[in-house]
């Protein structure tokens, strides 16, 4: 059996409060955030979890962990630059027309691992990553804001994990997460100045599967499965503005109220393969089905006077990728990816201006340089692109029992996302 490298365990504390101490907010389908590995993000994604280029197996497919030798750990992270100019076309009760650039945020996403080879069939692993998060920020008041003014949920996911090789052909794996979510929505209360605002967080617990099968030690397919993870968001519900519409019975709603709010994450599926056609060539694919449909409506409970409701109406999303590796030569490995991403979001009229989801392409390139016999540096880069409906016709249901419905249009959905990211093997 190896020994476990003291030096590793030292670096978990630095890895774990840099990751806490990064904004994790970006967009992706519905609030899901693929981002956990930089070198994935080089071939957008294709192979996750079974190349073996990285120790992103721990998230992705905790099989694929036994493809790491020896003790390693990786910190990385991804700035995440999001455009999505919003364009007005009117609405009810007032013509709504006008223009918001709001969604236009720059995050970044962090990622940390660790793999430990206890012998030649077995590994412990240790994921700290941000599998959902989302941002948003308009003006108090823009012609939206009943619709919504703000979000920021994040999640941290603490996934310790255990790989098994039963032989040349399978391996298994499994782990358990531990995941802390926090979150923050404002949204307008239909009168001018009216607003209500959460700001709760809570833990929910969950699990991740995967099995691997080397049909020899250049082609290899995995399954894995992450189960959905139900949390019970508490905190604070802030009324302001209401004390001043002058309606009986709203004038004392003004204040801080225990809030609350329930969120299901999806579960996933998740096919990966991965072949390398020769000394310098390699490919690799991906299928992911996301169950959206889990986030089927967002009740918020705080206002005294009645629950903020948002229907959502989701349905499954997926993720389909391919992607190639080109190793120039024994220091440096390049890459490039194509992906296709559907939308949770059914039709305009459950578009919420929080979450302007739509279709997109991925158009990712990246590379892998070996400094060194223990170091590894790897960059990505991806360019999304929305594709498909953008437009909104979203109506809101306000704590006065108002409808308020915004019509317009997002003309383009676009980002980009730059990663970088260290290995090191101990």
């Amino acid at each position: 059996m190896k020994a476990f490298a003291p030096s590793s365990v030292r670096l978990i504390p630095a890895l774990v409060a840099g990751l806490l101490a990064a904004a994790p907010l970006a967009h992706a389908a519905g609030f899901q955030l693929s981002e956990q590995s930089v070198a994935g993000l080089g071939r957008a994604h294709a192979g996750a979890g079974m190349v073996g280029d990285d120790l992103s197996a721990v998230f992705y497919n905790p099989a694929g962990m036994t493809l790491i030798e020896g003790s390693q750990v990786q910190g990385g992270f991804t700035y995440a630059e999001i455009d999505a100019p919003f364009e007005g076309k009117g609405g009810f009760p007032a013509a709504r027309q006008g223009s918001d650039n709001g969604r236009a945020k720059a995050e970044v996403i962090p990622n940390a691992y660790l793999v430990h080879q206890l012998n030649d069939r077995a590994r412990l692993g240790l994921g700290i990553t941000v599998p959902f998060g989302l941002g948003a920020s308009y003006d108090d008041n823009w012609v939206g804001r009943n619709h919504g003014i703000s979000s920021s949920i994040m999640t941290v996911d603490f996934n310790p994990s255990f790989a098994y090789k039963l032989d040349d052909k399978w391996s298994f794996g499994a782990g358990v997460s531990a995941q802390y979510a926090k979150a923050d929505l404002k949204q307008g209360a239909f009168f001018q100045g009216a607003t209500g605002e959460i700001d709760a967080d809570s833990w929910a617990y969950g699990y991740n599967l995967g099995l691997m099968y080397a049909f020899n030690q250049d082609n290899r397919v995995g399954l894995s499965y992450r189960s959905k993870l139900h949390h019970k968001a508490r905190g604070d519900y802030t009324a302001s503005g209401f004390n001043r519409l002058g309606i009986p019975g709203f004038t004392n709603v003004d204040g801080v109220h225990a809030g609350a709010a329930d969120v299901t994450t999806p579960e996933s599926l998740l096919l990966s393969g991965f072949s390398r056609l020769n000394s310098k060539w390699a490919l690799s694919a991906t299928a992911r089905w996301t169950n959206w449909s889990r986030f089927d409506q967002l009740v918020i409970k705080g206002n005294p006077k009645a629950e903020t409701v948002i229907d959502n109406n989701w349905k499954a999303s997926w993720l389909f990728s391919v992607g190639a590796d080109y190793n120039y030569n024994d220091q440096l490995t390049l890459r490039s990816g194509v992906g296709y991403e559907t939308s949770p979001v059914r039709n305009s009229s459950y578009r919420n201006p929080l979450i302007p989801d739509t279709d997109r392409v991925w158009l990712s390139l990246g590379a892998s340089y070996k400094a060194s016999k223990q170091l590894t540096v790897d960059a990505g880069y991806t360019y999304l692109m929305g594709v498909g409906d953008r437009e909104i016709n979203h109506t809101a249901k306000s704590p006065l029992g108002n409808g308020d419905t915004l019509q317009g249009s997002y003309s383009s959905i676009r980002g980009h996302l730059l990663g970088v990211q260290m290995q090191y093997k101990f």
